[in-house]
């Protein structure tokens, strides 16, 4: 389970005060020009790490097709200096709306990582907040402050830091393998959930529980003639079959506080399948 300690600072003026201005023609968007700097350190180790969390803040806002982040060969001011107070007037210069500055401090496992949006022409702070948290969770915080700057200028909250579970099929045509995988958005931290060694269909995620843990249930044939809805434990890589029927549970999901699985039950006795609510902590 991943922890991460979060504090905002300095807020100047929120959100609902902005508004991202789209400009329509002949079909297209005009993405908002951004300047996403590199995250300053004293530190080599955690100036590296910086510059990783800086080009995945990057990457999600160009992707997402409402920002043009700058060229940083563009940028007047260094990061070092920029970490003190910005120059806005070299800012404007190179014609950047929007201001992303940051800073990492990195000790033993644990790294520190704040941020700052700016609007470069008011000359004000928009947000600023505080990570703290394990040097592998980097990644994690890049998408959650990709996350908070896409909200506060556009008024929409993000999707940067959200996973895609799925059946990925490999092997030749007749004997195709079926796992499940998982990734970020952005198609990093892949890695499979289960071997392959059964079928797997209808992956669904969880709400995220109030543990910080998420689970996916799924329909597999796992030692069975007749599909059965289990559940998977995200983290440790546990699984568990929901129930112990006589006929076959297909096409789970979860409700909205992951309590309970909504599936299709078909009872042998009667043939027809219907739909059963099943509660997980009864």
């Amino acid at each position: 389970m991943l922890k991460i300690i979060f504090s905002a600072f300095i807020f100047f003026y929120t959100s609902l005060s902005l508004a991202l201005e789209v400009t329509v023609s002949e079909g297209t968007v005009k993405a908002m020009p951004i300047a996403v700097t590199n995250f300053f350190s004293d530190n080599a180790s955690a100036s590296k790490i910086g510059k990783n969390i800086s080009m995945v803040i990057s990457n999600n806002l160009e992707r997402s097709g409402l920002f043009n982040p700058l060229d940083n060969r563009s940028f007047i001011q260094d990061e070092e200096s920029l970490s003190k107070q910005p120059r806005f007037e070299d800012w404007k210069i190179i014609k950047a709306p929007y201001l992303i500055s940051g800073q990492i401090v990195k000790k033993d496992e644990k790294i520190s990582v704040e941020f700052r949006l700016f609007d470069v022409f008011s000359q004000k702070q928009i947000i600023g907040q505080k990570y703290e948290t394990s040097e592998k969770n980097w990644r994690r915080v890049s998408h959650i402050i990709s996350d908070a700057v896409f909200e506060s200028i556009t008024g929409e909250g993000g999707y940067f830091d959200t996973r895609i579970v799925y059946v990925a099929e490999t092997g030749p045509k007749e004997n195709k393998q079926k796992r499940l995988a998982i990734m970020d958005q952005d198609q990093s931290n892949h890695r499979f959930l289960t071997d392959g060694s059964y079928l797997v269909l209808t992956p669904r995620f969880s709400p995220v529980l109030t543990d910080g843990s998420q689970k996916i249930t799924y329909m597999s044939y796992v030692n069975r003639k007749s599909p059965r809805v289990f559940i998977l434990d995200i983290e440790t890589g546990r699984q568990e079959i929901v129930g112990e029927f006589p006929g076959m549970t297909f096409a789970p999901r979860f409700s909205s506080d992951g309590k309970k699985i909504v599936m299709s039950y078909s009872d042998p006795e009667i043939g027809n399948a219907e739909i059963y609510l099943l509660d997980l902590e009864n």
